[in-house]
């Protein structure tokens, strides 16, 4: 069978190539039986049983845990991955008595594939080590010696999340104060690894040549590499001080070896930035190491300075700086003149080859560091640093960045003033250096930027400005050794150099307008750097050198300090102090180029000379330059001279002089449309006068006079921007002269606005309204600009405008006056705190919303306009709820409007659309309302209130209602009435306009439905719950009205399908609404007024499924409301009720005496008739027959028609008892009663009714159907279909006969045929009913006078005829309805010819007709 040591396999077949050459291997190498590859070949992690034996070592891991480390064992990336994943899982969810059973095998795992290639099996694998640390804890310990250097590579990852995972684990082991010990305990073993990292692992031997791809092992070996590298580095911060002495003799025979230096110049970027961040990091951690390799380390670092990649240029600076502070004789290890510096020339020539912002900022300490004897010429060699600079900052890519030309330039004057401060040489030769960094560097460079508007918004102006104040203070300290005399000749140097360039930039015609603003920023800028508005920095820190002892005491140490800014304080008492000295210079460089500008306006009118003027004296008024300005103009003709000194003699003031002379010219210029700068020298001068009052006559006189509106608005616009402005101009702002302007701009706008043809541009019209709306919305410490007097007034024309702008018609082109004044008067209601305290703003937030309220066809406004209406209207309600909030002030706005809706609503003049308008504008009021906090209830109660009619008002309401609804439920028997006169009769189809009644009852119910629905119902009491049922009632009344209408027109359903859409319903009220108030409310409401109300209430209960008790006492005596109260009760009643009802009523009839029977009879009765059967109490009516029928007009008549039907229901029913009386029945009549109803009453009865029928029937062929017809003509139909065939005989009908007509039948019969056979097609069922039954009877006598004609016949006549009336239209139509009329026809003839016949003959009838 086999021996038992031998491998067993499924199915006992062969063992898999694995597992035997895992075996040939154990056998070969003589390794104990355990597991293979744990200290084996480095390419082989695999997880395989070995020979026999290794079941017992085996047992001790988990057999989930090794199927896991097998799978890791894979190739496959994703093999692997899902493997390291699954690990880290197992580790999280098993017992730790489970995972530990995997350290011995672990660090092996780790350390390879943890190097791995694929950088998310990197991350996965910390992050599983992570789980495995949390759960096996302390049991670490023993392993972390072989796998501490590979851990700390990864935690350099160069894909930050795997370095990310690498750390938190290495947290997750040790603490933070814990970590430097771990790594102190495991130092030897780290710099084992990544010696043999960085100086003996290839990329063959990292990875298996055969089966890895040449790319991919050579990033594999770069990225270990790098991560060595960094490691290093780490292990350097995180050692303590004690234990790095222990390093330094294993990192000498680093450090000796060739292959390590060349990592400087290794073609992976990532390698050289890695190689020097190590370099720092030996200089910052192992100086004394470092110096004594200098030789290998000063040309590494110096001698790469010009390398421009992105990844290695900050190491590179930083390593250089290190290198400089740490190696005292670090220049004599290099060639500084032809391996250095040329290339720091190149990089600066070319502007840091887009690494400004990384260079630069280290150029300072950098030439820091450069010894005296290196920079020899000295002048030469700041020449050639500095043009350098200058140089590079000309290239298009650093002047295309922000950044990176704010770097060189920060970068070039720290270095001036830094040259500028030391002791260099002999006094000429420091001299000279001087002027050549003012004359031919700092000079220059102002040019250019000057010249380049991308450099002009940089920190060169503001970076003069503090140089400036250093020397200004080294000027101002007297010294032994001429310092100040020194600042003092270069100061002086620097301001006649700016002031030649800038003359340069100004003494042309055409002068670049964007240089000139450059000059005049920068003199700004020169005269207060702090209110100038300073670029973007983001450096905290600067980098300054200290004075002279300590420079020196420095230089010799190689160190350089940085130091913080000084405090606020400090900077400002320095640059106050500072800014005395430069007054004067900047006041004489000022003075020229105004002259020279002057010039060139006066003589070219060169408009951009007068910008820069403008700009100029912005920043520096000054009576010496308006004096200057003034002297300018003394070449002038005689009459202007004479003009001069009228105007000199009468204002002292140079600048008051300079106004009248020339600014009013200018800003009297038509042609001129960029008014601004001329509108700063008016400030200018402004700023210059001597008081007040000087100023406020100034601005009077200017806006007395005809200048452009633009320009009182820039002077009122400046003034809001800038309080010092402000202050001069405050007095006239406030004035009487400008406010009268400003009333009559606005009569002058809105009128002008509202003609037919708009005379004024659009751009002007723009202008002014701008004007109005900053004089108005703008307010300054809670006071308005002008006066309130004249903004009330202002407020007052433009109400008035949208008054008038309502009534114009479409021609009238009133959109932009409209827009305007709507822009306006939503700046004013925003912004202006308390603005709806004047009544002249309440009065034209109430226009508006009446033009939000109505419908656009009585408006004429577009819908742009109606929003922006809305808008506005909107803004001022919010205004005006906060200002009610703070002030307790009735509110003129919500009364007004209040008023104006009540109007509305009753003046019968709104159709659905205007309604719907105006419940949207209310609704909306109703919204803001209810955001009042503390005052909604009150304010949504006070409104609803005014807006409600009173009950005069409802009755006028309730009368303005058409009668036409009476007709229905009087003639369906669920309404009664005893009265002939019933109120107008008003015809609703041809109308437009809602009843007032349904306008008010609609709004004032989404208004209830908006206060219920928030939970607001003002005061919670019986009165305020009263009211708003009283609403709801009177909206369930117009509901009910338009239901009883027997056709009620389009307008009524557009207005049903409205409140439908608002979601005024029945099931709204029942949801928000108390019912039971609400069904007493309406049951008193019938009670009292009967008609209408009944209905409605009882419409109500079937809703709602609610009734009541009923007690006959309580509605005597009867009144025509509780009659009808008890008549739509009736079907809610149960049996036992009706039943005691009918008995009180009979009594109550019993009861009466003679004289009141005139009143009560007729009510119980008709209470009486409510309930029991007819048939004894209809025979009183049986005498009215003749005048129904003889009286045509009151056909239409309600109460006569109601008779008819009565009085025809009678007749069927009579009719119909004698027909089927039994002879039993027969024998107890009274004698000759049969008799008598057959010749007398009966033959009377049809008689009648039949022409009436005809005539009903011919009157109303065109009419539209209503409940009369169909009521009226069925009891008419109903009693006909008892009419014998001998009454038909006998007809009293007027003859009638169709021209042609071939027939047989008498004159009487075909006269009947004649008039019923086209009633067949009359479009009401009863009638078809009805003239069926009668021709039916008929049919008998018809065969006779046909038998001879029909025996002519042949069967080719049979067919044409059969034929002939098939495919006869009529019959298509009539066959479908009367099929059956037809087989009963075929039942009275013996043959087929006699029916063919007879169907002919009624098909001639009918298509006669």
């Amino acid at each position: 069978m086999g021996g038992k040591n031998k491998q067993r396999t499924k199915g006992n077949v062969r063992p898999s190539s694995s597992g035997r050459a895992a075996e040939l291997l154990a056998k070969e190498r003589g390794t104990v039986p355990g597991f293979i590859g744990f200290g084996t070949s480095q390419s082989d992690l695999g997880y395989v049983p070995a020979v026999q034996g290794a079941e017992e070592i085996d047992s001790l891991v988990d057999a989930d845990f090794r199927m896991v480390l097998r799978k890791l064992s894979k190739r496959d990336i994703t093999t692997k991955l899902k493997a390291m994943q699954e690990f880290g899982t197992m580790c999280k969810e098993r017992e730790a008595e489970v995972v530990k059973g995997v350290l011995p095998y672990w660090p092996r795992i780790y350390c390879k594939i943890s190097l791995d290639h694929d950088r998310r099996v990197r991350e996965a694998t910390q992050q599983s080590f992570e789980q495995l640390i949390l759960k096996v804890k302390k049991h670490l310990a023993p392993y972390l010696k072989s796998i501490m250097g590979y851990w700390l590579i990864a935690q350099c990852d160069i894909y930050s999340p795997a370095a990310s995972a690498a750390k938190v684990a290495f947290e997750k082991a040790f603490p933070s104060s814990k970590q430097p010990e771990a790594l102190a305990f495991c130092k030897d073993e780290i710099l084992n690894v990544l010696q043999d990292h960085l100086l003996k692992e290839t990329p063959d031997t990292l990875s298996d040549p055969q089966t890895v791809p040449e790319e991919e092992r050579e990033a594999k070996f770069f990225r270990i590499l790098t991560c060595s590298l960094l490691a290093l580095k780490k292990l350097f911060s995180m050692l303590p001080k004690k234990e790095m002495r222990s390093l330094e003799e294993k990192l000498m025979s680093l450090l000796s070896q060739n292959k390590f230096w060349k990592y400087g110049k290794h073609n992976i970027p990532q390698v050289r930035s890695a190689f020097f961040e190590l370099a720092s990091a030996f200089c910052q951690y192992l100086p004394e190491l470092v110096k004594a390799e200098a030789p290998r380390v000063c040309p590494a670092v110096l001698l790469s300075i010009d390398d421009s990649d992105a990844v290695v240029c900050p190491a590179l600076w930083e390593a250089a700086l290190y290198a400089l502070a740490t190696i005292e004789d670090c220049w004599s290890h290099v060639n500084a003149r032809k391996g250095v510096l040329p290339k720091l020339w190149t990089v600066l020539r070319e502007g840091g080859r887009g690494l400004a912002t990384v260079i630069y900022p280290n150029l300072l300490p950098f030439i820091s560091k450069v010894p005296l004897g290196i920079a020899e010429p000295k002048l030469d060699y700041f020449r050639t640093f500095f043009s350098s600079i200058i140089q590079g900052l000309s290239s298009e890519r650093a002047v295309s960045s922000h950044s990176e030309s704010s770097a060189i330039i920060t970068a070039f004057m720290e270095c001036l003033r830094f040259v500028m401060l030391q002791k260099i040489g002999e006094d000429d030769e420091q001299r000279q250096i001087h002027q050549m960094l003012i004359f031919d560097q700092l000079i220059p460079l102002t040019d250019a930027v000057l010249k380049e508007p991308r450099l002009q918004n940089g920190p060169l102006f503001y970076q003069i400005a503090e140089t400036l104040s250093s020397w200004e203070a080294k000027a101002e300290l007297s010294s032994d050794d001429g310092t100040d005399e020194t600042f003092q000749k270069l100061l002086s140097n620097f301001w006649d150099c700016l002031l030649k360039m800038c003359v340069l930039h100004v003494d042309t015609l055409d002068a670049d307008e964007k240089s000139l603003l450059a000059i005049s920023g920068m003199l700004e800028i020169l005269q207060n750097p702090n209110n100038a508005t300073k670029p973007n920095n983001r450096k905290s820190l600067k980098i300054r050198f200290t004075d002279e002892d300590e420079s020196e005491k420095n230089a010799e140490n190689g160190k350089f300090t940085e130091v913080k800014n000084n405090s606020d304080s400090e900077i400002q008492a320095e640059q106050q102090h500072s800014l005395h000295l430069r007054k004067e210079a900047l006041e004489n460089l000022v003075c020229n180029l105004a002259e020279l500008s002057i010039v060139y306006v006066n003589e070219q009118k060169s408009e951009q000379h007068l910008k820069f003027l403008s700009a100029l004296l912005n920043s520096f008024s000054s009576k010496r330059v308006f004096h200057v300005l003034l002297e300018q103009g003394n070449s002038a003709s005689c009459a202007q001279a004479k003009s001069q000194e009228k105007i000199k003699a009468h204002h002292e003031n140079p600048s008051v002089q300079f106004l009248h002379l020339n600014l009013i010219t200018w800003l009297k210029e038509d042609w001129r449309k960029d008014t601004h700068f001329l509108v700063d020298i008016l400030y200018s001068v402004l700023n210059c006068c001597n008081s007040r009052d000087e100023r406020k006559i100034i601005l009077d006189d200017l806006t007395k006079m005809d200048l452009k509106w633009v320009i009182l608005l820039q002077i009122i616009q400046k003034a809001c921007s800038s309080t010092t402005k402000l202050s001069l101009v405050s007095g006239w702002l406030k004035g009487d002269t400008l406010g009268e302007r400003l009333v009559m701009l606005a009569d002058d706008l809105c009128h002008l606005g509202l003609k037919p043809i708009v005379a004024s541009s659009e751009t002007s019209s723009s202008e002014r309204w701008t004007l109005l709306s900053l004089v108005l919305s703008q307010h300054i410490k809670n006071e308005s600009l002008i006066g309130e007097t004249f903004v009330e007034r202002i407020i007052d024309k433009l109400q008035a405008a949208l008054s008038k702008a309502r009534d114009l018609s479409e021609a009238g082109n009133t959109e932009p006056s409209v827009s305007f004044i709507c822009e306006v008067a939503s700046s004013f209601f925003s912004s202006v705190k308390g603005c709806l305290l004047m009544p002249s703003s309440e009065d034209l937030l109430f226009t508006i919303f009446q033009l939000c309220a109505q419908r656009q066809d009585a408006t004429h406004l577009t819908d742009l306009l109606i929003c922006k209406l809305k808008h506005t209207w909107m803004s001022g309600v919010n205004s005006l709820v906060h200002q009610l909030q703070s002030m307790q002030k009735q509110s003129t706005f919500l009364h007004k409007s209040a008023l104006w809706v009540k109007n509305q609503i009753q003046s019968s003049s709104l159709d659905v659309k205007s309604l719907q308008v105006l419940i949207s504008a209310v609704s909306d009021l109703l919204s803001k309302l209810l955001e009042a906090e503390g005052l909604s209830g009150h304010l949504v109660g006070a409104y609803v209130e005014r807006v409600t009619p009173n009950k005069t008002e409802w009755e006028k309401l309730h009368e303005s209602l058409s009668t036409e609804w009476m007709h229905k439920p009087l003639l369906e028997g669920r309404l009664s009435m005893n009265c002939e006169h019933l109120g107008s009769y008003v015809k609703l189809c041809g109308t437009t306009k809602l009843p007032g009644h349904l306008c008010a009852s609609a709004l004032l119910s989404k208004m209830v439905l908006s206060m219920l629905k928030n939970g607001i119902v003002h005061g919670y009491d019986d009165a305020e719950r009263k009211k708003i049922d009283n609403i709801i009632a009177e909206l369930l009344y117009s509901l009910q009205w338009i239901e009883e209408l027997e056709n009620p027109p389009y307008l009524l359903l557009e207005y049903l399908h409205m409140l439908e859409e608002m979601h005024i319903t029945y099931e709204k009220f029942k949801t928000l609404s108390n019912t039971t108030n609400l069904q007493q409310t309406i049951c008193d409401r019938s009670e009292e007024h009967g008609r209408l109300w009944s209905l409605t209430m009882a419409k109500f209960l079937g809703l709602f499924h609610s009734w009541c008790c009923v007690c006959v006492y309580r509605f005597l005596p009867l009144t025509e409301g509780r009659l009808h109260t008890l008549q739509c009760l009736s079907s809610f009643l149960i049996e036992e009720e009706k039943k005691e009802l009918v008995f009180d009523c009979v009594a109550k009839l019993m009861t009466c005496m003679q004289t009141e029977l005139s009143t009560t009879d007729v009510k119980v009765q008709i209470i009486l008739n409510s309930f029991l059967s007819a048939h004894s109490s209809k025979m009183v009516f049986a005498a009215g027959f003749c005048t129904t029928s003889e009286n045509h007009s009151l056909y239409h008549v309600p109460l006569v028609q109601i008779f008819a039907c009565a009085s025809c229901d009678l007749a069927s029913a009579l009719s119909a008892y004698f027909e089927a009386a039994a002879s039993e029945t027969i024998e107890n009549l009274p004698v000759n009663l049969i008799s008598e109803w057959k010749e007398f009453f009966s033959e009377g009865i049809h008689n009648l009714l039949l022409p009436l029928l005809v005539k009903v029937t011919g009157e109303t062929k065109n009419a539209s159907e209503t409940a009369f017809q169909n009521s009226v003509l069925t009891s008419v139909g109903e009693a006909l279909t008892y009419i014998s065939k001998d009454q038909l005989l006998n007809h009293k009908l007027p003859a009638k006969f169709v021209a042609g007509q071939k027939t047989n039948l008498p004159d009487k019969l075909q006269t009947l045929l004649n008039t019923l056979s086209p009633l067949l097609f009359f479009r009401a069922r009863p009638v078809q009913i009805s003239v069926y039954h009668m021709l039916y009877k008929l049919m008998p006598e018809l065969p006779k006078f046909d038998d001879e004609d029909l025996k002519s016949y042949g069967d080719e006549e049979e067919e044409s005829a059969l034929y002939g009336f098939f495919f006869c239209p009529v019959f298509h139509y009539y066959f479908v309805s009367f099929f059956d009329f037809y087989l009963r026809i075929l039942v009275l003839y013996d043959s087929r010819y006699q029916c063919i016949k007879l169907m002919l003959v009624l098909t001639n009838i009918l298509c006669s007709e």
